[in-house]
């Protein structure tokens, strides 16, 4: 798991096993939580990654123009 996001996505995991009741507590084993937790640091991780792409390609998107425009400066 990575370590970036993985001790938010065992304090969501500890949430988690307080508001479920007794009975799923009794079925849900200790691996149960740690794969919840590797599932919630990827989601975590895919969220940020797309928006970092986002952001990368919008500054690219006004590099270009900024290029275009020195490109054309004394026009």
């Amino acid at each position: 798991m990575s370590t970036r996001y993985e001790k938010h996505a065992k304090q969501v995991v500890k949430g988690f096993k307080e508001v479920i009741d007794d009975e799923a507590k009794k079925v849900l084993t200790d691996e149960n939580f740690e794969q919840l937790a590797i599932l919630i640091n990827s989601a975590i991780t895919n969220s940020v990654l797309s928006a970092v792409e986002k952001v990368a390609d919008d500054l690219e998107k006004s590099v270009r123009k900024i290029r275009r425009g020195a490109e054309h400066y004394d026009d």
